[in-house]
């Protein structure tokens, strides 16, 4: 009967030991599988808007309208592969064109990303079983990618489309604008901004290169007022953002 005991309790040990073990997080910049890929044609998906799946982020749909931002940051990404002879790409503005002659498949791709981060957001316990649990234990952006969105039946035959309808373009880069958000935390006037980038393969779906920030943006002392939006965007996109970027070089490796 004591052997018994023992072998349960050792049993239920192992099964809460399991439980406790969390996933690895997914590391920004490009993911070890892919050190040595330049992609030959990367195409430019138009930002996505949507509250972070791993933290608590705002949205302020006043500042989302008056601040441009989605056209901000097309501009400031763009900028950032300028004179980049070894990154070879479809800007934002022809995806769209192009995407125009896919049924609905611009909204398609929209909408899948949004429902799966719904569904990673919900706090319900019958939507919590649908997810795995390195969904579940998701700790930035990347890994929402990669253990919740990718996990999606939907998600690859929707890359799939897209590299078809977008001359054939073997990555696409997903802009996720996350937060955006107006305050005031002792009199100091502040402007929060978040974003995540993915460049992924367009075959497999698998994440190529990633980064997720947020940053924030505070008014000089004594200064009532916000800053430009633009301003923490241009912020968030540094040059160190774009560590390890396949195929671009750093101002630094330019100017040797």
């Amino acid at each position: 009967m004591k052997k018994s005991l023992n072998f349960v309790w050792i049993s239920l040990l192992i099964v809460w030991m399991s439980g406790c073990t969390s996933t690895q997080q997914t590391r920004p910049g490009v993911q070890s599988e892919f050190l040595a890929l330049n992609p030959s044609l990367i195409a430019a998906f138009p930002p996505v808007i949507m509250p972070h799946p791993s933290e608590s982020t705002s949205l302020d749909p006043a500042a989302l309208m008056t601040s441009n931002l989605q056209s901000a940051v097309e501009t400031r990404i763009l900028s950032a592969f300028k004179n980049q002879p070894n990154v070879n790409g479809i800007s934002f503005q022809t995806v769209r064109t192009l995407l125009k002659a896919s049924d609905k498949l611009a909204n398609d791709i929209d909408s899948e990303l949004k429902s799966v981060g719904q569904l990673a957001n919900s706090g319900a316990a019958r939507e919590t079983l649908l997810l795995s649990s390195e969904c579940r234990n998701r700790r930035n952006f990347l890994d929402f990618y990669k253990f919740c969105l990718l996990q999606s039946p939907k998600w690859v035959p929707l890359l799939n489309r897209f590299s078809t309808s977008v001359q054939n373009s073997d990555s696409i880069l997903i802009p996720v604008i996350t937060s955006l958000e107006k305050a005031t935390e002792k009199d100091i006037y502040f402007v929060k901004f978040g974003v995540a980038l993915l460049l992924v393969d367009t075959n497999s779906g698998r994440l190529i290169w990633g980064r997720d920030s947020i940053v924030r943006l505070d008014s000089p002392a004594g200064v009532k007022q916000f800053s430009e939006v633009t301003a923490a965007v241009d912020k968030t996109f540094n040059e160190s953002f774009w560590a390890e970027f396949p195929g671009r070089r750093s101002k630094q490796e330019q100017n040797k």
